[in-house]
């Protein structure tokens, strides 16, 4: 019984530290970097979509991001300072 909660306990916090990696991946240190636009859904092929998997993005200088539509009809911008 205690090797089962110890057991899982260990696999919740693993989870949670994996997560917490991740949030702190996506935090703006001042620099443009593509994994900001990670959880940013645009509307494509009637569905909503991670913008990642419908345009290529890319880093252009410390704080510019270049975005480029793999799809031009779905009328996202092609370049796009944030």
């Amino acid at each position: 019984m205690i090797n089962d909660i110890k057991k899982d306990t260990q696999e919740r916090m693993g989870k949670t530290l994996e997560s917490l990696s991740h949030n702190l991946g996506t935090i703006r240190t001042g620099r443009a970097h593509p994994s900001i636009l990670e959880s940013v859904k645009v509307p494509a092929w009637g569905s909503e979509m991670p913008l990642n998997q419908v345009a290529a993005i890319s880093v252009e200088d410390a704080r510019t991001l270049k975005i480029v539509a793999h799809d031009k009809s779905l009328g996202l911008p092609s370049r796009r300072p944030f």
